[in-house]
């Protein structure tokens, strides 16, 4: 296909090549690349606009970032309705379908850094969701006891999913205790689990049941209360919270007592932590739990410029706080160049992106 053309691919198109272990790949050279100097990053910048009905406002989110040796750049954006309704008593926040036949809009546009037009335009919700979860696992893979794999996942929507496969691709699971406040989904999803993954998936009746002796924990809910209490965790667990918050909407996934018993916190973004005063980070910081300074950057891991794991019975946490365009610069070209070579998604004439300016 030529590359005069601005390929559109759907989350169907990315599907069929996406792959949890290039993902992985892709993320891990970007994350060394960023340690280096070598990458361009933005995370998200959310502007929000306050609705007529109650509880609801629009978000228009968007984040940018650069590999320069792939010759991309790649700018994600979404358009979102927002929900903060409480889910039983609990605060929860939940995007709505309130696009044309229940839909959402989120897109990656993908620009070429020396012909200046897009040369693709891919919907972001497949890269989303496993993009934070191979970032999750990639902190597993780093900081997990070796032997780690009876996992405790809270959270039965696609988040969730997405970190099951990718949990599963670094740890060998021999265990899976999943807990959602749906219970009907709960069970599908562990139903499912064990039908398409051939994994010892069950769901159980409380976070604290599918968090009690487990060495991995990962939290992939939607909610903006802590859900993980730390007296539960294991001794050498390692524990992954996805839940971040903003100035708007402050959110915690994890109490102060697992911040008490880490023997080491990981954060995606410690300056994006601070700046946006997210309070699973800033709360145990400003309670004299933590300090900053005890709060290293995955980068820095992956780079041996920050500790890692010192002993088998360590609890250790990687805070996956907030979304970085340094992720979907990673993702996105791989995902169109095999899209392309398999002659994948609809082509648009680049001409009708591109403008001449005359006097």
């Amino acid at each position: 296909m030529s590359r005069s053309v601005v390929l559109v691919l759907n989350n169907d198109d990315i599907g069929k090549v996406f792959d949890v272990g290039d993902c992985l790949d892709a993320l891990e050279h970007a994350y060394l690349a960023q340690a280096e100097g070598k990458a361009i990053t933005r995370s998200r910048i959310q502007t929000y606009v306050n609705l007529e009905e109650r509880d609801l406002s629009y978000c228009l989110k968007t984040m940018e970032g650069c590999l320069p040796q792939t010759g991309y750049m790649a700018l994600r954006l979404t358009s979102d309705i927002i929900s903060e309704v409480p889910v039983h008593g609990v605060p929860r926040r939940e995007k709505l379908a309130r696009g044309p036949g229940g839909t959402y809009c989120g897109l990656i546009v993908l620009f070429s850094l020396k012909e200046l037009a897009p040369v693709a335009i891919l919907h972001d919700g497949h890269i989303q969701v496993h993009r934070v979860a191979c970032t999750s696992a990639l902190s597993a893979r780093l900081l997990a006891n070796p032997d780690a794999g009876d996992l405790g996942l809270l959270g039965s929507s696609g988040q969730a999913w997405a970190h099951l496969l990718a949990m599963n691709a670094v740890r060998k699971l021999r265990r899976v205790r999943v807990f959602s406040p749906n219970s009907e989904r709960c069970r599908m999803f562990a139903e499912r689990a064990v039908r398409e993954l051939d994994l010892p998936v069950s769901a159980v009746e409380s976070a604290q049941a599918a968090v009690e002796g487990a060495d991995l924990v990962v939290a992939a809910t939607n909610t903006s209360r802590s859900i993980v209490d730390g007296s539960w965790l294991a001794p050498g667990a390692h524990v992954v919270s996805i839940v971040s918050g903003d100035q708007k909407t402050p959110r915690r996934e994890l109490d102060n007592e697992t911040m008490r018993r880490a023997a080491l916190v990981v954060s995606h973004s410690k300056e994006l932590a601070r700046s946006l005063g997210q309070p699973d980070l800033r709360v145990p910081v400003e309670e004299g739990i933590l300090s900053w300074d005890r709060i290293h950057d995955l980068s820095e891991v992956l780079a041996n410029r920050a500790p890692r794991r010192a002993r088998a019975d360590d609890i250790t946490v990687f805070k996956n706080n907030v979304g970085l365009g340094l992720q979907f610069a990673a993702v996105a070209p791989l995902v169109y160049e095999a899209a392309r070579r398999a002659g994948l998604g609809h082509a648009l004439p680049s001409e009708l992106f591109l403008e001449s300016l005359k006097p």
